[in-house]
């Protein structure tokens, strides 16, 4: 509430004043003017017609009226139309709380939607059409009929499995029945959620999305790229030329690509003397 100190502590001295036995005050015998400045230096110029506080051609930052019951208060009226905040259904902007076309809680001239009932007077995309009578309300130049994410915006409309959700707005965008939040390869059907190499600090991808299964920065599936993919290894030369790396060849000077070992003691049998 937007009131002056001066004018609060006034209040709280009427109130204790009238706490006195015997002690009477009619309010009609004050001029409140005179005790609560709500416009300083005469800011708030000429109040309108059919309503109470200020108002008219100079404007003013606030505007509040006095009323009387078991207690004193001041309430406020933000927008300057004489009714007060409490009982306008459009605050910052000045009407006529009665003219309200569909009778939900926003007036016409602050509804978004003014021939529809809304609970919140929503209006996604900032286009002064509110949500519920928007017909693109996600603001991407789609009809919400034809849109395959109508609150989400999406031009372009990607919809990775085929199954009329966006992308966007798919919470499982692979649709292999895992959601995204949770599923370790959110682009490649995984429903398995295999992960062999996740034993490996950092390493969050599943099998069908990893191209760095051993976690050294080298993309295996290229020849010549990780010549040792199940090994965490940057060294990747490969002297003997058979496509294995020199750090998981068994026979790293010996061509020997099928890797064959025999008596597995881990060197190739055509190097094992």
């Amino acid at each position: 509430m937007k009131t002056k100190v001066g004018a609060v502590t006034i209040a709280i001295l009427v109130g204790l004043l009238w706490a006195i036995p015997g002690f009477a005050m009619d309010p009609g015998d004050v001029n409140w003017n005179d005790l609560f400045d709500e416009c300083p230096g005469n800011q708030c110029g000429a109040p309108p017609s059919g309503g109470i506080g200020g108002g008219g051609s100079a404007g003013g930052p606030l505007v509040v009226a006095y009323t009387w019951g078991p207690t004193f208060s001041v309430m406020e009226d933000w927008d300057a139309d004489g009714y007060n905040d409490l009982d306008d259904n459009c605050i910052d902007q000045p009407n006529d709380p009665s003219e309200n076309a569909d009778g939900d809680a926003f007036g016409d001239a602050c509804d978004y939607c003014p021939f529809i009932a809304t609970e919140n007077n929503s209006d996604m995309d900032g286009d002064q059409i509110g949500d519920e009578c928007d017909n693109d309300r996600d603001g991407d130049n789609l009809d919400n009929a034809i849109d395959n994410c109508p609150s989400n915006p999406n031009p372009t409309q990607e919809d990775l499995d085929g199954d009329g959700i966006g992308d966007v707005c798919d919470a499982d965008d692979d649709n292999d029945g895992i959601p995204d939040l949770v599923d370790n390869c959110m682009t490649s059907p995984n429903p398995n959620q295999e992960n062999q190499d996740g034993y490996l600090a950092g390493d969050y991808l599943g099998d069908a999305c990893d191209d760095d299964y051993d976690n050294d920065t080298l993309a295996e599936g290229t020849y010549g790229t990780d010549r040792c993919p199940n090994l965490q290894s940057t060294e990747n030369g490969d002297t003997d030329g058979d496509g294995i790396g020199d750090p998981c060849d068994n026979c790293p000077r010996t061509f020997n690509p099928n890797q064959a070992d025999t008596d597995r003691d881990g060197r190739g049998d055509v190097c094992d003397g």
